[in-house]
């Protein structure tokens, strides 16, 4: 009896602790937002922190005293692997999802290259190549916004726009770029999602 409550808590507990990444990930991956990391991410991350050392506090006590302190650090141990599990699936579902994102982006970036080839030069806003150049902005992406002139040429390795997305929140300033130039291999930290690079900062 006390060895199924013993598990029945902890299953519950690794249930909860992977929930909240399970569903931030799933939503860009469906293509809706949050497309960032989010607070509640953030939470999980700390409450694993401080799951994996009550465990290894419980651990050491039960060395030391041979007797194991039941329920609680069963459930710590559940939030610490469901938790840990959460985080590195939501986090992989969302890499899918900037990849998945990046493709719909294409009709975006062929808007882009005609605009160019028009006026001679990029647009400011994308909103610019609405009605003309693209019917309108595609559904199911990240807020994008595009980079031109001195920035583009300073800030994103010598190419004369590009395409980024504020992936990051809080201490985190990732971000998801396109270089027409595709010369990521200037980029020191980065995963390359197809056409498209997450940059790690």
């Amino acid at each position: 009896m006390r060895k199924k409550i013993l598990q029945s808590g902890f299953f519950k507990a690794a249930l909860l602790a992977v929930a909240p990444s399970l569903i931030m990930g799933g939503l860009p991956l469906l293509g809706y937002a949050p497309w960032e990391r989010t607070s509640l991410e953030v939470v999980v991350f700390f409450v694993v922190v401080y799951s994996a050392i009550h465990v290894l506090v419980a651990l050491l006590v039960m060395l030391v005293s041979r007797k194991w302190r039941e329920y609680f650090p069963a459930i710590m141990l559940g939030v610490l692997l469901g938790g840990f599990a959460g985080l590195q699936a939501g986090a992989a579902m969302r890499m899918k999802a900037y990849e998945l994102a990046g493709d719909r982006a294409d009709v975006l970036i062929l808007a882009i290259e005609h605009y160019i080839e028009a006026t001679g030069e990029p647009p400011e806003r994308l909103e610019q190549l609405v009605p003309d150049f693209v019917q309108a902005i595609p559904v199911r992406l990240p807020l994008l916004e595009i980079v031109t002139g001195e920035a583009a040429l300073k800030g994103f390795y010598g190419n004369p726009w590009a395409l980024l997305f504020k992936a990051g929140s809080g201490l985190n300033w990732d971000q998801l770029v396109y270089l027409p130039r595709q010369n990521y291999e200037q980029v020191e930290s980065k995963t390359l999602l197809g056409r498209w690079a997450y940059i790690h900062e």
